[in-house]
């Protein structure tokens, strides 16, 4: 912001005071000059998290609740597009653009303050003053409507393919013609999200539907090339020495398939069967 001023002719400094050091101006003024509307989001975002940093002084604050990581963030993209609009400075050729996004891995129920892991880190003051200050916050987001995005982002992101490009919060392209993307993906543990191999994957499904024997290994193959299963990395993966390994998600939807068709099972036999013949040479 001082910047800015500078930029436009103006000082940054209030009047020297005989012998006193000189002093540039306080966020507080550089804000009034800055964004000269009261109910600007972005003057509104930096006085929220200037409150709350002024307020973590006297207030003991290990975990970052839910709906301050999204003033946190609106904070973090409103860097970017500023300094590119003030000063034509595109961060992203300075800073990888994935430093630029919040990006974490975690249950948003146990950063909730009313989690019992909270209550017990937490005193009851801080825990007063933050629930009143989350509240204010999102009072704030939903008076501010359309800007809301410039002061808060919710932390509450989910991807979907959809016909509607316009509702989509993030649009991925390719090609010539399509927009460049940056897909950030969290490794995972695939002993945790591919646990079973066949055989557990066969009870599991009879489990499902209270032990009676429904479906068996045959049943499993014929599904497996039919609906090319291992080419799926929901449903499977793939160890490079070890037999495959299948997720709760295949599981879930084999008894789905089964639930909603009873010959499910017999129609993918029938289908596996043409597909063998295909394959064979005439």
């Amino acid at each position: 912001m001082k910047a800015k001023l500078l930029n436009s002719g103006q000082k940054i400094f209030y009047r020297k005071k005989r012998k006193q050091p000189r002093k540039s101006l306080s966020l507080d003024d550089c804000l009034k000059r800055v964004f000269t509307s009261i109910n600007d989001p972005v003057k509104l975002n930096i006085e929220r998290i200037h409150n709350l940093r002024n307020s973590a002084t006297h207030l003991v604050i290990p975990f970052i609740p839910i709906d301050i990581m999204g003033l946190f963030q609106a904070g973090v993209l409103n860097y970017p597009k500023l300094l590119k609009e003030w000063f034509d400075i595109s961060i992203s050729d300075r800073v990888p653009l994935g430093m630029m996004v919040l990006v974490y891995d975690f249950d948003p129920s146990q950063h909730s303050l009313e989690h019992a892991r909270m209550t017990r880190k937490l005193s009851p003051e801080t825990i007063k003053w933050l629930t009143e200050f989350q509240t204010d916050i999102r009072k704030q987001a939903t008076s501010l409507g359309e800007n809301a995005q410039r002061f808060y982002i919710p932390v509450d992101l989910k991807l979907a393919i959809v016909k509607t490009p316009g509702k989509a919060d993030l649009v991925l392209g390719s090609g010539t013609g399509g927009k460049e993307a940056l897909i950030l993906e969290v490794p995972k543990d695939p002993n945790k999200t591919h646990p079973y191999r066949q055989t557990e994957v066969v009870s599991l499904v009879n489990q499902k539907f209270g032990g009676a024997i429904l479906f068996n290994r045959f049943d499993f193959q014929c599904i497996k090339k039919v609906y090319s299963i291992e080419n799926r990395p929901e449903f499977c993966y793939l160890p490079k020495f070890y037999s495959p390994q299948y997720s709760e998600k295949l599981v879930d939807w084999i008894v789905e398939q089964m639930s909603k068709k009873p010959d499910f099972c017999m129609r993918t036999r029938s289908k596996a069967k043409i597909k063998t013949k295909k394959k064979k040479p005439s």
